[in-house]
């Protein structure tokens, strides 16, 4: 469908190449918007809280599609669990070269009782379980400081 249409007494000549032009402009850029709609949807990640009693753990489970294991990072940064994914893909034909990706994160706060030196996870079936074992005791945030 055209996007811009010519109107008025000149609508032949220069005039006609002119919005032909920019019309192929628009529909170049309505296609790059809708690639990149679709890019951005070409996997879905649901996630789901709770604490294991069993394992006296709190657990962490993301069900993807669309992604490998090699596709997903798991992380911390002080209290702070990071989990990303990044999905590339590149198509490539006689005429044509394309290349598209997509990807997600979570950042999720360790509990205070959360023993974030041996959270463990593994990957199974599209769903990322995420274990963060809970401590006996809480590791203090605080830290008192002496006056000298």
């Amino acid at each position: 469908s055209t996007l811009v249409s010519a109107h008025g007494p000149f609508q032949s000549g220069f005039n006609n190449g002119f919005w032909r032009d920019f019309d192929q402009q628009f529909q170049r850029l309505d296609h790059e918007i809708n690639r990149l709609q679709y890019s951005a949807n070409r996997f879905n990640s649901q996630s789901r809280q709770y604490f294991d009693k069993d394992n006296n753990s709190y657990v962490v489970e993301i069900k993807i599609s669309g992604l490998g294991k090699s596709d997903i990072d798991i992380s911390t940064n002080k209290n702070m669990l990071i989990i990303k994914g990044v999905s590339s893909s590149e198509k490539t034909s006689t005429n044509r070269s394309a290349r598209s990706s997509s990807s997600f994160s979570h950042s999720l706060s360790i509990p205070s009782d959360g023993d974030k030196d041996n959270i463990s996870s593994d990957f199974n079936d599209g769903v990322l379980k995420v274990s963060i074992p809970k401590l006996d005791k809480p590791i203090s945030q605080i830290k008192k400081i002496t006056i000298q």
